[in-house]
């Protein structure tokens, strides 16, 4: 039997416990290989990019980066490791970083490293003095020259047409597209437009489909040489799905995880995807293979877990999520979505997982997902589906038609949270993310940033003027709408960048609508146009500081607002009276309405104003999504707020309560949450908790926890992630990071090991409040 969960939990939790079905001692070799993996680089996709944009000079746009994606499929090695049955690397080997010339310095992005709260690490690893030489002598310079880096990845937040994928396979869809050839009229100048860009779906059909070639033969060439009988075999078997896959339509679950895979792999190599509800996509093909007797459930247990560890390799992990609605309302768990959830339980690495669930969830899955919470890897995170659809149908016809109540149920989420409309969606274009807190500031500053004395704000007056509590709210209405008129004019700036510049084919072939209106999805030609994000970070910091304000100076007259500003310029210094005064009073996250009605307030303000934001396509703002670990960062420029935070400290993590000022309990967070209109926050916000491990010790910790789940979704919250490791055992990580390699956490809308956040990061989440249940 498995011992007990290493490293990541000292409390003992048994995997014996919660496991189903005994981890196949592949996938526990193919775990160690992964955690004994170091983070590399290599410029070679670059090289290829760079030398296809300098050969194809003076065409078209969308044919340059046709032919560099072309060149880049072909030009990257097809590497086979031992023990794998679902192959393929994003890059020249497992966990290694592709440069992007004109955005990885020389110190490849050491920088951008530590803006995210990771320890600084040096990404160079594997660059030859020849190789950094090229990228800093040749390859930057090109792109500098250009104006712009080789390109710009995270448009690609977005859940692509797999399903199309399996059923056509790429040359099904290149003949959709030599089709849609046939009926351009060659006498209309606007029809004749569509043809480099239908042109270039054709060209990467041919190269996404050989990509199986490229590997069968690589497979085969393994096999040759391989002493051992049985991988002989294995190796021989991967040569015959390559070959058929993803070419032609999937016929067995083994060809369809790894025509998935492929059709997402590739993804990377233009921009970015998420993978949608797996279990929706490849539940027919193993419902076909157990019923025709070609696999057993043990063996399709074993697939799902290579698949799952392959998420993995990449220099960022993959979103992938499982149950949900059908198209019809009615609940979408199988069979798959059990192991699934099976699978992240043998793995337990950093791959962003959802559970999608509703009123319709079945108790079984409820419990099998709380029993994955339990053992403190951060999975999974859990999105409410009947919220969720609700935000999809309220997106309206900007953009382009209404989403139907179908398609809303289908959607899925990408990156962290942010629901998309799978094969139909542009894709989340983030523009912004937006300081609420530091909107608070500005409007105790007249719009000058304490940190550097700039004015960077609205001209809101001298708030010791301000006559009463609704001259406050309107000045910070005024700072927010401030921030959104100028992340209007630089997403259009932005916007307009990527079409000049960054036309997708390969994506935009796996959007509906692109092939047949004839054009990329940076010009409009997928089904839906909204979808302009922008995260926001503080708005519960500054929640509780209006709420702060509203009882000491306007209702209970107990300090002026000329002696709270003051205390703010110096930061509570020799004021420590009126900072305990602002401490006492009531926060989010305790299901007190005095506070949790400034958080709805708060949110609101900032809703109805970035919803307003338009794109170029038609479309316009979905604010919501994840902060990830930049409110870490953006609270350094943030002095003391009138919440009693002190100038500096950490934010709250998007909808989260600010960090140990929840104290009544998970259930007080939910019922807090579930105050806010959720449904109008049409990119969702996440919300982050912590629960003690002691919880799930006792016989009903796990149904403690899926009756939380219950009440999270009748109060209508949209996310809910959970950490269940304990203070002590994050401390012991800080102190020997080497015998907690695998120890992942919840940071903010994503996973993360936790001894690869630098040590203000990590302390932010040892100061979370841990809840019991």
């Amino acid at each position: 039997m498995l011992d007990t969960v290493k490293n990541s939990i000292v409390e003992q939790v048994m995997l014996d416990d919660v496991v189903t079905m005994e981890t196949a001692p592949r996938v526990e070799r193919l775990r160690e290989a992964y955690l004994e993996l170091q983070s590399s680089a290599s410029i070679l996709r670059a090289r290829i990019e760079t030398r296809t944009m300098k050969e194809t000079a003076g065409e078209p746009m969308i044919t340059r980066r046709a032919k560099a994606f072309d060149a880049v499929l072909r030009g990257m090695p097809a590497n086979i490791y031992p023990d794998e049955l679902i192959v393929g690397h994003m890059s020249v080997r497992p966990h290694c970083h592709d440069i992007t010339p004109g955005v990885d310095d020389a110190a490849i992005n050491e920088r951008a490293a530590r803006s995210q709260g990771y320890k600084a690490r040096a990404h160079a690893t594997g660059l030859s003095a020849e190789d950094v030489k090229e990228l800093n002598e040749e390859l930057a310079p090109y792109w500098k020259l250009q104006g712009r880096p080789s390109r710009i990845a995270h448009y690609g937040h977005n859940v692509h047409n797999f399903e199309k994928v399996l059923k056509k396979g790429f040359l099904g869809i290149k003949r959709d597209a030599e089709e849609r050839l046939t009926r351009i009229d060659r006498t209309d100048p606007e029809d004749l437009k569509k043809i480099p860009f239908l042109e270039g779906v054709v060209l990467a059909m041919d190269a996404a489909a050989d990509i199986g070639k490229a590997y069968a033969a690589r497979a085969r060439e393994l096999a040759g040489t391989e002493k051992d009988a049985e991988r002989r075999s294995e190796l021989l078997e991967i040569a015959e799905v390559c070959d058929w896959v993803p070419a032609n339509p999937a016929r067995t679950l083994r060809e369809a995880m790894q025509s998935y895979y492929f059709a997402w792999l590739t993804l990377l190599w233009e921009g970015w995807g998420s993978q949608g509800r797996a279990d929706q996509y490849l539940y027919p093909y193993y419902e076909k293979d157990v019923r025709e007797g070609r696999l057993t459930r043990e063996q399709a247990q074993e697939l799902i877990d290579c698949y799952i560890i392959k998420l993995n390799e990449g220099s960022q992990a993959n979103t992938i999520g499982v149950s949900g609605l059908k198209a019809d309302g009615s609940d979408a768990t199988n069979e798959l979505s059990y192991m699934f959830i099976e699978g992240m339980k043998h793995t337990r690495l950093i791959n962003f997982f959802a559970v999608f669930i509703h009123t319709k969830t079945p108790n079984d899955l409820l419990t099998k997902s709380c029993e994955l919470v339990s053992l403190g890897g951060g999975h999974p995170q859990f999105l409410n589906c009947d919220v969720g659809v609700a935000q999809a149908l309220a997106r309206g016809d900007m953009g382009g038609p209404a989403v139907t109540l179908e398609d809303a149920r289908s959607a899925a989420n990408v990156g962290c949270l942010e629901l998309v409309i799978p094969g139909k969606d542009s894709g989340y274009l983030y523009t912004a993310s937006h300081n609420l807190a530091l909107a608070m500031e500005l409007v105790m500053t007249g719009g000058l940033r304490r940190s550097d004395g700039k004015r960077i704000g609205a001209e809101t007056g001298d708030p010791r003027q301000f006559k009463s509590f609704e001259d406050l709210q309107t000045a910070y209405h005024k700072q927010v709408a401030f921030m959104r008129e100028n992340t209007q004019k630089g997403g259009i700036a932005y916007e307009q960048r990527l079409i000049d510049f960054y036309p997708t084919v390969y994506e935009s072939a796996l959007i509906e609508d692109c092939i047949e209106k004839g054009i990329c999805r940076e010009d409009g030609g997928a089904h839906y146009n909204f979808n302009t994000g922008g995260v926001e970070v503080g708005s519960s910091d500054a929640a509780d500081s209006l709420a702060a304000i509203k009882k000491l100076v306007f209702d209970d007259e107990t300090v002026t607002m000329a002696e709270l500003c003051d205390a703010l310029e110096s930061n509570f210094e020799g004021r420590e009276d009126i900072r305990k005064k602002c401490l006492e009073v009531p926060k989010f996250g305790n299901d007190d309405d005095y506070a949790d009605e400034q958080k709805v307030w708060v949110v609101h303000q900032w809703v109805s104003e970035f919803t307003k934001l338009k794109n170029l396509r038609g479309g316009h703002g979905c604010p919501g999504g994840s902060s990830m670990a930049g409110y870490v960062p953006a609270g350094k420029e943030v002095g003391a707020l009138p919440s009693g935070r002190l100038a500096q400290e950490p934010l709250a993590p998007a909808g989260s309560p600010c960090t140990g000022k929840d104290l009544n309990g998970p259930t007080a967070v939910i019922k807090s949450m579930g105050k806010l209109d959720n449904i109008e926050v049409l990119g969702g916000l996440s919300l982050t908790t912590r629960i003690d491990p002691s919880v799930f010790r006792v016989k009903d910790g796990i149904k403690r926890l899926a009756d939380l789940l219950r009440a999270f979704v009748d109060q209508k919250v949209f996310h809910l992630q959970i950490n269940v490791t304990s203070s002590a055992v994050l401390k012991a990580a800080q102190e020997s990071p080497e015998e907690y390699r695998d120890l992942t956490v919840k940071v903010a809308g994503y996973n993360a090991f936790f001894t690869h956040l630098g040590k203000e990061l990590q302390d932010s989440i040892i100061a979370r409040t841990e809840h019991g249940l």
